[in-house]
C-alpha cells in the first residue's frame, strides 16, 4: 500500500474535527471563527488529545497561504475609492479610538509588567475590529441597512489601512531590532511610495488587461489569472521589503476597482473559506492552555479594556463627526471586539521574534471573549442608549435636541485651501511617479544594458533616452497649470498683490523638480562637464515647456487611468437607476441601449455653393431645426472635437452629426449642398465603439449619474458650463423613465436624473470624477 502523506492525514484530522465543531458552534449560533479556533485546539499538542497534527510546519505553510486569501478578500472589499468616500468621518473616528486604545493598551501592559513595545503593539491590535464578524453579524441580526452602520463601514476601511501600516512598522522594528524614528518614518514613506506606485500602475494597467481579455474570461480563467496576480503582487511586496499579507491585500484593493470584482469575489470565496479556516484552525492550535491559565487575569483584564474602551473611543469620535448620539453609541457597540488583524499582527510580531511568546495566546484569547460577546453588545446597544438618556439632566436633553435638529451649514473651503489640495496631490502623484522610473534605470534598466552593450558609454546613453522619454510626460504634466486650480491661481493673483509672490514661488517649485529630475539623469549617465550639462538640460526643459505633444500624450494616459478608476462606480450607479427605471440588466443596456434606437450618427461633406460656408454653428440652429447637434468638424484631415458655436464652416468640412436619423432630410435641401459620406451612418454604441481604436484625442460618450452634491445638480443646461468649460455636449436625459433626445439649454438637471454626454475623453472623465466621485 502507497506511503499517506502526513500533510493530508493532517488536513483529514483539520477539517473532520473542524466540521464537527463549526456545525456545534452553527448551531449554538456563535461565529464560526470561534469554531475554528476551538477546533484546532482540540487538533493541536497542547490539549494532549489523540490524534493530533503531525507536520505543524506543512499547516503552517498552508495557514500562511490563509492570511494571503483572507487579507486579498478583504482588500477586494476596501477599495482606494471607499477610502476617499468615508473622508474625514472615517479618519476622525480613528484618530479619536486609536489615540485611546493606544494609550489605554499601553497603560495595561506596562502595569502588568511588559516590555513598553509589547505594551504599545497590544494598544495597536485591540484598537482593530473585526471586519468579518461585524459584517456577519449585520446581517444576522438584520442590522445591514441601519443608519449607523455607515459609519461602522466607514471606520472600518480606516482601520484597514491602519492594520497595514502596522504590519509595515513590525516588519520595520524586526529588521532594525530597535525603535528608531527614524527607521519609522523611513519605513512609512516607503510605504506611501510604493502604495501609490502600485496603486497607480495597477489601475492603469490591471482594468485594461481585462478588458480586452474579457470575452476569454469565463469563471476558470478569471479565477486563474486573479490568483496569479495576487501571488504575483506578494512575490513583489516580499522582494521590496514588506509582507506577504500586505501585497495580496495591495492587489485585492486594486481589482477591487475593476468591473469583474464581483465575480473576482465569488470566484475567489471558496478559497479563502477553505484556506482562511485552516488559519484559524492554526491559531488555535497554538493556543496554549497553561499560558490560558498562567495569564487569567491580564486576559480577562485586556478583554474588559478592549470591550469598554472601542465602546467609549469608537461612540466619542462618532458623536465628534457630527452624529447623534444614538448613532454613536450604537456604533460604539457594535465595534467592541477584536479578529483578523489582531491575530495576524500578533502572529506576525511573534514569528518575527519582536513581540514576547506571551502575546500571541493573550491576544487570541481576548479575541474570543470579545467575539462571543459581540452579538449581545450589539443588541444591548439600544436599551443602553435609553438608560443613559433616562439618566441624563434635562439640560444637557436640550442640548443634544438642539444639536440634532440644528442644520449644519457648510462652511465653503476658501481658494488658498482648494488651490493648496490640488497642487500638492497633484504634485505628489507626479513626483512618485518620476522617482519611480528614476529608481527603475538606476536599479534594473542600466545594469540589464550595460551587461548586454560592451562599450559603457552607449548603454549609459540608452538608459538616459529611455528614462527621459518615459517621464517627458510627466514633466510636461508638473510644468503644466491644471484648469482645476488655472483659475484658483488667477482669483488669488488679482485679488491680493501679496499673494503673487507665494504664487510664482508655487510654479517655482514644480519647475525646479522637473529641472532636477533633468539634471539628475544628465549627471548621472553623460559623462560631460558641469558648464555643458547645466544648459543642455535648460534646454530640455524649454522643449518639454513648450511640447503640446507630449502633454497631449500626459492627457491620453490620465484619461485612460480616470476612465478605469471611475469604471466600476459608474457601472454601480447606472445599475441602481435602471434598477429604479425598470431595466433588468444593464450590460444588455450597454450593448444595446435605447439612444441605439433614436440617436444617429452620420457624416455630411460640405459641397463647393452651400449656404452653410462661412457661417459660425450658433447661425445654423441645427439642435432646433433638425434636432441635430455638431459633435466634430473634420477639416484637412484634422479632427476639430465638440466645436463651439463660433466656429465658422468652410468648404470641404465633413460634419460628424448626432440626432435623429435625419440624413436624408438635409441631403434633399438642394441649397443646402451636403453630400452623405458612405458608411458613415451608425448607432452611437457602434461610433463609441470605433472611437476607442483612435489615436488622436477621441469621443466618447458616457451616461453620468447625478447626486444631489453633483455640481450640475439643480443648473439649467445652459448654466451648466458642459459645454463652454467641460467641452461636452448633452445627447439625451433620462428621469423617471422619461428620455429626452438632444433636450433644450432650458432644460433642469435634476438629482436622480442621468445626462448622457459625448466629448473627448478626457473630458468626459473628468466630468464623471468632478460629479460623481470627489463628493
Amino acid at each position: 500500500m502507497a506511503h499517506l502523506p502526513s500533510l493530508i492525514s493532517d488536513l483529514a484530522l483539520i477539517l473532520l474535527i473542524a466540521s464537527v465543531i463549526t456545525l456545534l458552534f452553527k448551531w449554538l449560533k456563535q461565529p464560526v471563527v470561534l469554531g475554528y479556533i476551538v477546533a484546532g485546539m482540540l487538533a493541536g499538542h497542547n490539549i494532549g488529545l489523540n490524534p493530533t497534527v503531525v507536520d505543524t510546519d506543512n499547516i503552517q505553510i498552508w495557514a500562511d497561504i490563509g492570511v494571503m486569501f483572507l487579507l486579498f478578500t478583504l482588500g477586494l472589499e476596501f477599495s482606494f475609492k471607499k477610502l476617499t468616500e468615508v473622508g474625514k468621518s472615517g479618519l476622525l473616528i480613528v484618530m479619536v479610538e486609536l489615540c485611546g486604545m493606544l494609550t489605554f493598551g499601553f497603560l495595561i501592559g506596562r502595569i502588568l509588567g511588559w516590555k513598553p513595545l509589547d505594551s504599545l503593539l497590544l494598544g495597536g491590535m485591540i484598537s482593530l475590529s473585526s471586519t468579518t464578524i461585524i459584517i456577519k453579524a449585520f446581517n444576522d441580526l438584520k442590522l445591514k441597512k441601519r443608519k449607523f452602520s455607515t459609519m461602522v463601514f466607514a471606520t472600518l476601511v480606516v482601520e484597514d489601512l491602519v492594520a497595514v501600516v502596522m504590519m509595515v512598522l513590525i516588519s520595520t522594528l524586526a529588521v532594525s531590532k530597535n525603535f528608531s524614528g527614524e527607521d519609522m518614518l523611513f519605513a512609512l514613506l516607503k510605504l506611501v511610495f510604493f502604495l501609490i506606485i502600485w496603486f497607480m500602475l495597477g489601475i492603469f494597467l490591471i482594468p485594461t488587461f481585462l478588458k480586452k481579455l474579457r470575452p476569454l474570461l469565463n469563471d476558470e480563467t478569471l479565477l486563474i489569472v486573479s490568483l496569479g496576480l495576487c501571488l504575483g503582487m506578494v512575490v513583489l511586496a516580499v522582494k521590496v521589503g514588506f509582507s506577504a499579507a500586505l501585497g495580496a491585500f495591495i492587489m485585492g484593493s486594486i481589482l477591487a476597482e475593476t468591473f469583474e470584482v464581483e465575480r473576482i469575489e465569488k470566484l475567489t470565496k471558496p478559497l479563502k473559506d477553505f484556506f482562511g479556516a485552516i488559519f484559524f484552525v492554526s491559531v488555535g492550535m497554538m493556543v496554549d492552555m497553561n499560558v490560558i491559565v498562567q495569564f487569567i487575569w491580564p486576559i480577562v483584564i485586556i478583554s474588559l479594556v478592549t470591550m469598554l474602551g472601542k465602546l467609549v473611543f469608537v461612540s466619542a469620535g462618532v458623536f465628534i463627526s457630527g452624529q447623534s448620539l444614538k448613532t454613536s453609541m450604537q456604533s460604539g457597540f457594535s465595534m467592541a471586539q477584536i479578529g483578523e488583524f489582531a491575530f495576524i499582527l500578533a502572529g506576525l510580531g511573534m514569528s518575527l521574534g519582536v513581540t514576547g511568546s506571551h502575546l500571541h495566546p493573550i491576544v487570541i484569547a481576548v479575541s474570543v471573549i470579545t467575539v462571543f460577546c459581540a452579538p449581545y453588545m450589539m443588541k444591548l446597544s439600544g436599551p443602553a442608549y435609553l438608560f443613559v438618556l433616562k439618566g441624563m439632566p434635562e439640560r444637557w436633553k436640550i442640548l443634544l435636541n438642539k444639536r440634532e435638529q440644528k442644520k449644519t451649514q457648510t462652511k465653503q473651503p476658501g481658494d488658498w485651501f482648494l488651490l493648496l489640495k490640488s497642487y500638492f496631490l497633484y504634485l505628489i502623484e507626479l513626483s512618485v511617479l518620476i522617482l519611480g522610473v528614476l529608481i527603475v534605470s538606476d536599479k534594473y534598466l542600466a545594469p540589464f544594458l550595460e551587461a548586454r552593450i560592451p562599450q559603457g558609454i552607449w548603454a549609459d546613453i540608452l538608459v538616459l533616452l529611455i528614462a527621459l522619454l518615459v517621464i517627458s510626460p510627466f514633466l510636461r504634466a508638473l510644468t503644466h497649470n491644471r484648469s482645476k486650480y488655472s483659475g484658483l491661481m488667477l482669483n488669488l493673483w488679482t485679488a491680493k498683490a501679496s499673494n503673487r509672490i507665494y504664487l510664482i514661488l508655487l510654479t517655482a517649485i514644480r519647475m525646479i523638480l522637473a529641472y532636477s529630475a533633468i539634471l539628475y539623469l544628465m549627471f548621472r549617465y553623460l559623462p560631460l562637464p558641469t558648464v555643458l550639462i547645466i544648459p543642455i538640460g535648460v534646454v530640455l526643459l524649454v522643449f518639454i515647456l513648450r511640447s503640446k505633444m507630449l502633454m497631449k500624450r500626459y492627457w491620453r494616459l490620465e484619461a485612460r487611468f480616470m476612465i478605469n478608476l471611475n469604471e466600476r462606480q459608474m457601472e454601480e450607479n447606472l445599475r441602481k437607476i435602471e434598477a429604479n427605471q425598470g431595466v433588468r440588466n444593464i450590460r444588455d443596456m450597454h450593448e444595446a441601449h435605447w439612444l441605439d434606437n433614436l440617436l444617429y450618427t452620420f457624416c455630411l461633406r460640405i459641397e463647393d455653393g452651400s449656404l452653410l460656408i462661412g457661417k459660425a454653428l450658433k447661425e445654423l440652429n441645427f439642435r432646433e431645426e433638425f434636432n441635430l447637434i455638431v459633435i466634430r468638424v473634420e477639416r484637412n484631415k484634422i479632427k476639430n472635437n465638440v466645436p463651439d458655436g463660433n466656429f465658422v464652416l468652410e468648404k470641404g468640412d465633413i460634419l460628424r452629426m448626432a440626432g435623429h436619423n435625419l440624413v436624408y432630410t438635409l441631403i434633399r435641401d438642394e441649397e443646402l449642398k451636403l453630400n452623405f459620406v458612405p458608411d458613415s451612418l451608425m448607432t452611437l454604441n457602434a461610433f463609441s465603439h470605433q472611437e476607442t481604436q483612435l489615436k488622436s484625442p477621441r469621443l466618447s460618450c458616457s451616461g453620468i449619474p447625478i447626486r444631489k452634491e453633483s455640481p450640475l445638480a439643480g443648473k439649467k443646461l445652459v448654466d451648466s458650463g458642459l459645454m463652454s468649460v467641460n467641452k461636452c455636449l448633452v445627447i439625451g436625459m433620462e428621469r423617471e423613465k422619461k428620455r429626452i433626445i438632444n433636450p433644450d439649454s432650458d432644460q433642469e438637471i435634476l438629482p436622480c436624473d442621468l445626462v448622457w454626454v459625448i466629448g473627448e475623453e478626457k473630458q468626459v472623465s473628468i466630468l464623471i470624477s468632478e460629479n460623481v466621485y470627489h463628493l
